[in-house]
């Protein structure tokens, strides 16, 4: 069979393009960055976020892809259809908020292409916990942490021993009792 110069060509040109088309699709998308930040969003805001047990903030927040989700080589999962290992960004997301139920993900590259937005379960009759103020300092404690009769005895004690003087008693005792 004798090919001309210019069939040639064309059939080279048509082997060149379909093995470009081939070999873009075996690449995927492993070697192209195609974002460097997602938004971590909650409703309502103010969860902490966490990625696999580690700290990153409080929601909405912007995070950079390389430090709060890095590459690693992971082991298979079951939503992987072969193989072993593979080298990708597969982290647990968590998001937890007072008075709401703890959301958990698995986080894989596909989760990424688009900002987290989760809508958080909590119980509309949720009510932090007041907490009362630590007592300011030089504020006397309340007359039943130490029995007065203790706190009378002890300073009788520090006068009998001559470590305090007979006014600084007095003042002493007399404060004791006024705590009353």
């Amino acid at each position: 069979m004798k090919m001309s110069l210019s069939s040639a060509s064309s059939v080279w040109g048509w082997s060149v393009l379909i093995s470009s088309v081939l070999l873009t699709g075996c690449g995927g998308t492993a070697g192209v960055k195609v974002r460097d930040t997602v938004l971590i969003e909650s409703v309502p805001s103010g969860a902490q976020i966490k990625v696999s047990g580690r700290d990153i903030g409080v929601t909405p927040l912007s995070v950079d892809l390389d430090q709060a989700f890095p590459r690693h080589w992971t082991a298979r999962v079951k939503s992987d259809d072969d193989g072993f290992a593979f080298y990708r960004r597969l982290e647990t997301l968590d998001l937890k908020k007072d008075g709401c139920e703890t959301y958990t993900q698995l986080v894989a590259e596909t989760d990424l292409a688009r900002d987290i937005k989760v809508t958080l379960k909590c119980d509309p009759d949720y009510r932090p916990a007041v907490v009362a103020a630590p007592p300011a300092m030089g504020t006397p404690a309340p007359a039943s942490a130490l029995g007065i009769e203790q706190r009378l005895r002890t300073v009788e004690d520090l006068k009998a021993k001559g470590l305090i003087t007979d006014d600084e008693y007095r003042t002493q005792r007399q404060r004791i009792l006024d705590g009353l």
